[in-house]
C-alpha cells in the first residue's frame, strides 16, 4: 500500500514542522550524518528533543519550541505534556530516511 502523504509531502503536520526545523538549521543535519552520509532516527530523536524538551526551561517565545506553543500563556506542566504529545505525533524515522536520501 503506498504511503499517504497528508501534509506538505510528509505524513502530518508535526512531522513536516519538525523536518522543516531540522532542514532548515544551517549545519545541523550535516552535524549528525555518520561516515556514511546517513542520518539516524536515534540522532534525529536526539536533536529534536534537545530542541524542544531541553529549551523548556529557557526562553520559549521563538524557534521550534515557541512554533509549537504558538505563544500561549501555558505553566510549564501544560508546556511539558503539549511537547509530549506533539513529539509522539512526529514520525522520526521518516525525517530520519527523507534526510539520508538528501546525502
Amino acid at each position: 500500500m503506498a504511503n499517504q502523504e497528508t501534509y506538505n509531502g510528509w505524513s502530518n503536520f508535526e512531522t513536516w514542522q519538525a523536518a522543516l526545523w531540522l532542514d532548515n538549521t544551517y549545519g545541523l543535519v550535516d552535524g549528525i550524518r555518520n561516515a556514511q552520509g546517513q542520518v539516524l532516527h536515534d540522532d534525529v530523536e536526539a536533536m529534536l528533543d534537545c530542541m524542544t524538551f531541553e529549551c523548556l526551561a529557557g526562553e520559549t517565545d521563538h524557534g521550534l519550541l515557541g512554533d509549537i506553543l504558538t505563544h500561549t500563556d501555558h505553566s510549564e506542566c501544560t508546556k511539558t505534556k503539549i511537547l509530549r504529545e506533539w513529539f509522539k505525533m512526529v514520525n522520526i524515522q521518516e525525517i530520519a530516511d527523507n534526510l539520508s536520501e538528501g546525502a
